[in-house]
């Protein structure tokens, strides 16, 4: 029969460990994002543009002014644009 307190050492080396496996999880996600933007960049040459050169692109490429449909439309393309739409103060 095992006591309480082997039981509660166990849960604690349990949580322990899957405490430590979450931080390994979380350590091979951010690997595996960072391969797969260099996979991309590779890829699709748009991604290798400098971001400046890119807002300046989509900033030309919206109508004058910009509407909201068309800016709503840049943040659904792909979470790169998403992101450079966000990170350009003058569409917004």
């Amino acid at each position: 029969m095992v006591s309480i307190p082997q039981l509660r050492e166990d849960l604690e080396s349990l949580e322990r460990e899957i405490e430590r496996q979450k931080e390994v999880l979380s350590d091979l996600e951010k690997q595996r994002s960072d391969v797969q933007s260099e996979l991309n960049s590779l890829i699709d040459p748009i991604a290798r543009l400098p971001p400046e050169i890119f807002s300046d692109i989509l900033l030309k490429s919206l109508p004058i002014p910009p509407t909201w449909s068309s800016l709503v439309t840049l943040l659904l393309v792909c979470r790169a644009w998403s992101a450079l739409a966000l990170a350009t103060p003058s569409l917004w």
